[in-house]
């Protein structure tokens, strides 16, 4: 694995022996996540002969400290995958992203001719997120919750206890703490755009599309999941067994493998 250097941006990058491929992969974490989201997906795909890249947004480790990450925007996000992408002079590639990567991955595509197809993850979904007061809250509803409420806005990140009812609910016991510690602060600003909703025009997005969702997902609900193949004309595939975190939990090889059968399937190797 070489990490490479964008500004203040780093990007993880794995290149097969051979690369059978002609279009690289390109991973957008989640809200709070970083390229370690992705430490079992790199090295499989490489090994499979794509080219593979996974960002960590402006602000999440180890790109550079944001001093005012709780104001950052998504149209900032925006903004480094597209300074990447051109910097790299990436001429086709795939997205795939997971939650609010999955966001970004869709309003990338929309905005840009080269991806070749857009898959996304639990993704946070263009419609806005309106949470439930009385039941747990998601990272998402915490946020809205709080943020017009602190006096100091900064950026946030889930306690454990929550972390253990939302995104870590299907991680098993013993791997929890240490995925818990893969997450970094979050923007509040961000938070607060994706529960509102961040139109995302899919009349725009030609290429091909997957969107996948997890039963045990108490994020990103299948029935949200659904919505958005819906509205985006997308493939959909939803696994009984996954909830938030599916490229990190037990069984994580089985969506690897899915998701290699539909490129091979669906994308042209040219």
């Amino acid at each position: 694995m070489v990490e490479i250097r964008i500004e203040n941006l780093a990007l993880d990058h794995l290149q097969p022996e051979r690369i059978q491929y002609p279009y690289p992969l390109f991973f957008i974490h989640g809200a709070g996540g970083t390229s370690q989201s992705w430490k079992n997906y790199l090295p499989y795909f490489a090994s499979n002969g794509w080219e593979v890249y996974a960002l960590n947004l402006r602000g999440h480790f180890p790109s550079d400290p944001e001093e005012a990450l709780a104001q950052v925007t998504i149209e900032n996000y925006l903004e480094d995958m597209l300074k990447v992408i051109r910097h790299l002079r990436i001429q086709h590639c795939v997205l795939i992203g997971h939650s609010l990567g999955g966001l970004l991955a869709q309003k990338t595509a929309e905005n840009m001719n080269q991806i070749k197809a857009l898959i996304t993850m639990a993704s946070a979904p263009p419609f806005g997120i309106v949470p439930d007061v009385h039941q747990n809250l998601p990272y998402f509803g915490v946020m809205l919750e709080t943020m017009w409420t602190m006096i100091n806005l900064e950026p946030i990140k889930p306690t454990f206890p929550l972390a253990e009812k939302t995104a870590l609910s299907n991680i098993e016991p013993d791997k929890q703490k240490t995925v818990f510690n893969m997450f970094v602060p979050e923007s509040l600003m961000v938070g607060y755009q994706v529960s509102q909703g961040y139109p995302v025009y899919a009349q725009k997005i030609t290429c091909q599309k997957l969107v996948i969702g997890c039963a045990k997902d108490v994020i990103a609900p299948p029935s949200m999941q659904r919505r958005l193949a819906d509205l985006l004309g997308a493939d959909y595939l939803e696994y009984e067994q996954f909830g938030h975190l599916p490229m990190l939990e037990k069984g994580w090889i089985q969506s690897s493998e899915d998701i290699r059968n539909w490129l091979k399937k669906n994308v042209k190797n040219e």
